[in-house]
């Protein structure tokens, strides 16, 4: 086992050195009108977790994350939003490089983190577009068909006006680490004890500094759960850019 680990790390710091800006994706398929479902677990018979991060008013708490990504090998999911573009510009040739391997899934957020059903079905419409083509413009690639709504907040003219535009998977969750407030470690430590069960989507948050300090520690306490960390394109399927086959 420490011989296998020390080989999926030692492959993934290579990988660090590629030039991740050249990693192709192809091109970015259109979007794909349909009904939107809302998820808050996956399927649990194969021991699946997915951690997924929302926001990213913290450059260096996002940055920590993403370096993590490419250190350990695991995979997660992120849902930013482009009013943090400052955040996650910088990070846009490690990002597309992570989702080229099957480590990360990108979905879309809204640009300015509007309260969708306060906000009406057409201005949130227009929020989840110019998210999207900050996503394609960014990172070369569509959050299609992965949307998160901004507080959890959704009716019926949102999951319409977000299947016409395509996003059909929204993303809900079934256990968070509370941590859109800053939060102690211990207190993050005991919340992903506690919440980290199959198929679970777990909240996370790109916005205080001890939610990406803590991260090898949240994965190693998954593992000893025997717990599988993947994104949400492999938890729950549709994604445009195909993973590789499970570990």
């Amino acid at each position: 086992m420490a011989t296998h680990s020390a080989a999926r790390h030692t492959s993934a710091r290579a990988r660090t050195g590629e030039t991740l800006a050249a990693v192709g994706l192809g091109a970015i398929p259109p979007p794909r009108r349909g009904t939107a479902h809302v998820y808050s677990s996956g399927p649990t018979a194969h021991r699946e977790i997915a951690i997924t991060f929302d926001d990213g008013f913290c450059p260096a708490c996002a940055r920590r994350i993403i370096d993590y990504l490419l250190r350990s090998d695991e995979r997660a999911s992120i849902f930013p939003n482009g009013l943090y573009a400052t955040t996650w510009d910088p990070l846009a040739a490690k990002i597309r490089g992570l989702v080229a391997r099957g480590q990360l899934t990108v979905g879309n957020h809204t640009f300015h983190h509007l309260d969708a059903p306060a906000v009406g079905a057409a201005t949130f419409g227009a929020d989840l577009e110019q998210n999207e083509r900050w996503i394609e413009n960014t990172f070369g690639l569509t959050g299609r068909p992965f949307f998160r709504p901004p507080y959890g907040a959704y009716d019926s003219g949102t999951l319409a006006e977000a299947g016409a535009l395509g996003y059909t998977r929204v993303i809900m969750w079934s256990g968070t680490l509370a941590d859109s407030n800053l939060r102690t470690i211990p207190y993050l430590l005991h919340a992903i004890r506690y919440w980290a069960k199959p198929g679970a989507i777990i909240l996370c948050h790109a916005n205080y500094p001890p939610t990406s300090e803590v991260l090898p520690r949240i994965f190693a306490i998954l593992r000893h759960k025997h717990l599988r960390p993947v994104t949400l394109g492999q938890l729950l399927g549709g994604s445009p850019y195909h993973a590789p086959t499970r570990r």
